[in-house]
């Protein structure tokens, strides 16, 4: 009776490891994205997630380990070359370019356009291949119905690959959806008294946050990738005091002292936003986590 029972549980273990070799190998390049697959994974497999840990997309090299990785994917899944800059000549390059799935280019998407006050960022744009592209803001994901139009792309393309999960791909994602649902009306909840106030953030990240839950962000610091110079420094701390500017948020890669500079004599509030999920555990919660903290910070430190 023992033997048999320990023969059991051998090829029990035998058989969940052929499931396991079986599974897909799924790649999602940042955390946001890789929260939606994960979820919609749930129960069938984990995707591997290229930029890890504390890194920003912004500014990631790839590892030899990413190449190997990428290389072996079933499916990768990304924004967009206008988000990760640093994976469009390695997925252009790929034996299986159908396996790379360009999340931006997801039908019925809400898009944004760059504001007026990034004018200067649009001229420098100019010189680009696709200026069609380029002028949309790609943190796509911090508009929750985006999130809805990825979330169905992202599981019709699993299915497509894995038709015999379909069920549980679908179920888990009609979970992610109705989950989203909730959350979208308790983030409206939450930052309604937090309309009127004129908030100062980092970079301009936040347009979709801002859009959904008509929050009034007046000013980037930061609105390309390159620090701001003295004379813009000097024009945002006479903003802070001439608009009575409510809060100003910093982001975890860069050094909070930098906008303390800017914020020294006023009672302005300085706080931070993590839009990317940088400093939240890699998972399937990482979505709703990443959204209710920016929720939260606004309303604790705008009011």
């Amino acid at each position: 009776m023992k033997n048999i029972f320990i023969f059991t549980i051998l090829l029990f273990s035998m058989l969940k490891g052929i499931v396991m070799a079986d599974s897909l190998r799924v790649v999602a390049s940042i955390k946001p994205i890789h929260s939606i697959v994960s979820y919609i994974m749930h129960g069938v497999g984990k995707p591997s997630l290229l930029v890890k840990n504390n890194s920003s997309p912004h500014d990631y090299s790839l590892r030899p380990s990413d190449i190997i990785m990428l290389e072996n994917a079933d499916i990768i899944f990304w924004i967009g070359p206008n988000m990760e800059t640093f994976l469009e000549k390695p997925l252009t390059s790929l034996n299986k370019t159908s396996n790379v799935i360009i999340l931006s280019n997801c039908s019925n998407l809400h898009k944004i356009l760059l504001y007026k006050r990034d004018k200067k960022l649009l001229k420098s744009y100019q010189h680009e291949k696709d200026i069609n592209n380029y002028i949309y803001d790609m943190h796509l994901w911090l508009d929750p119905v985006n999130a809805k139009h990825m979330a169905n792309v992202i599981a019709m393309e699993l299915i497509k690959r894995d038709p015999n999960n379909q069920k549980k791909y679908e179920k888990n994602k009609q979970d992610f959806l109705t989950k989203l649902d909730k959350l979208d009306n308790s983030l409206s909840e939450l930052l309604y008294s937090v309309q009127g106030k004129k908030i100062v953030v980092f970079h301009g990240a936040y347009r979709y946050f801002e859009h959904r839950y008509r929050i009034n962000i007046i000013e980037s610091i930061m609105p390309k990738s390159v620090l701001p110079g003295a004379k813009s420094f000097q024009r945002i701390k006479n903003l802070i005091t001439s608009e009575d500017v409510s809060c100003v948020f910093y982001e975890p890669e860069f050094d909070p002292k930098m906008i303390r500079s800017i914020t020294d004599g006023t009672d302005v509030a300085v706080a931070m936003l993590d839009p990317e999920g940088i400093l939240l555990p890699a998972g399937p919660d990482l979505y709703f986590k990443l959204m209710t903290n920016l929720a939260t910070s606004l309303k604790k430190n705008c009011l």
